[in-house]
């Protein structure tokens, strides 16, 4: 309430500042004064709608020792990380994924007592469920030390159910795994009320998409697998550098800049399968064309880019751009349903002049560098950028 009452003060002195006094300074005050309101004011609501996961968590205690029962199995679960606060519509939202990974970390992952004692595995199996802030994402992963994905038997199946042709034989392990989110797809060998009828892993990645976020998969056959479901933080604000690329403008998030270099006459050069490559001091960085992956007019030869080195994920690149406008206190807004889902699009936002300004998915946009199968590896770590 004090915040409410100081921002219709600070309203006031910018809204009446040419009454008391025109100059520059007076303004530039007035609004700096309006400015730190509104950010108070911002952080205050963010904080009533964040509520710790715990209530989420403990649910799944009962859901354990139940379907555990059922099947005769031992399990134990371990949480951790059930004090971190997130918004409280993904507290809602990711209870039924939830719900969905633990059913089949029971029934797939977690072998029966003298299956795990054949492989020298305690009779009693674990499943860790933890949450954590991450960057500006919150991080729910769910493990188990079962049996694992066995690559070729996903294979084999989704082969016989026409999802992937023989090519897939060469895929590496991260793109088989995610053949199990296809609808329909099961490896069980019978229905039962748990498992086998193909639909809840397909309803976990639909959720999860829903909220904007992915999930990861890491699995070692007969050691066990880890699911990483991660979503964006429901901030509404960012700090973001506007760019201009073809005439249309862009936000990056602030947080995943490096920094920003000229491009030069001999600064980028393409590979053969068509990937371009930018030398920075030595290193070798995969470049993003932004006019070519949204379709915009190239920029003419004898005009000078700037390449914006972002970090995303421990991955490098560059961002291929016109000009760099300044940095902007960016609001999201999410796009239209009827423009459909764009990996490289995280959201929108309305610039002071009224004009929109597309604010970039940079993991989707690393995605589209490493999306050629068959193409050489580039080395995007951030651990090789100097």
């Amino acid at each position: 309430m004090n915040l409410v009452g100081e921002l219709i003060l600070a309203e006031n002195m910018v809204t009446h500042v040419e009454d008391r006094a025109p100059e520059a300074e007076t303004f530039q005050q007035s609004s700096m004064n309006l400015n730190r309101v509104t950010r108070g004011l911002h952080d205050i609501a963010v904080a009533m709608r964040m509520v710790p996961i715990s209530s989420t968590f403990r649910k799944m205690e009962r859901l354990v020792r139940d379907l555990a029962q059922k099947q005769e199995k031992d399990v134990q679960l371990v949480i951790s990380g059930e004090s971190t606060e997130v918004d409280k519509n993904l507290v809602e939202a990711i209870a039924d994924p939830l719900v969905h990974l633990m059913r089949n970390a029971i029934d797939h992952g977690i072998e029966a007592a003298e299956e795990r004692v054949a492989v020298g595995k305690p009779t009693r199996g674990t499943i860790h469920l933890d949450a954590r802030h991450h960057g500006g994402e919150v991080w729910i992963s769910v493990s188990e030390d079962g049996r694992g994905l066995d690559r070729d038997k996903i294979l084999a199946k989704a082969i016989s159910r026409g999802l992937v042709d023989n090519s897939a034989l060469g895929w590496p392990d991260a793109a088989v795994h995610q053949l199990i989110f296809q609808p329909g797809f099961s490896t069980a060998e019978a229905v039962t009320d748990v498992s086998g009828r193909g639909v809840g892993m397909d309803v976990v990645r639909r959720n999860i998409q829903e909220l904007k976020g992915r999930i990861d998969i890491a699995s070692e056959l007969g050691q066990g697998t880890t699911f990483t479901l991660r979503i964006p933080l429901t901030l509404a604000i960012i700090e973001g550098m506007l760019v201009e690329v073809a005439g249309s403008q862009y936000t990056i998030p602030l947080l995943s800049i490096r920094e920003s270099i000229l491009i030069g006459r001999n600064t980028i050069q393409q590979l053969p399968d068509g990937r371009e490559l930018a030398d920075v001091r030595g290193t070798l960085v995969p470049v993003i064309r932004l006019a070519n992956v949204h379709g915009l007019p190239p920029r003419t030869h004898d005009a000078s880019g700037i390449l914006v080195i972002i970090e995303h994920e421990g991955k490098v690149a560059g961002l291929d751009v016109d000009n760099l406008l300044g940095q902007r206190q960016t609001v999201i807004k999410p796009l239209p349903d009827y423009l459909g889902d764009h990996a490289t699009i995280a959201g929108c936002s309305i610039l002071s002049d009224g004009q929109v300004s597309l604010i970039l998915n940079l993991g989707g946009l690393t995605a589209h560098i490493r999306a050629g199968r068959g193409a050489r590896e580039l080395d995007m770590s951030a651990a090789a950028y100097q």
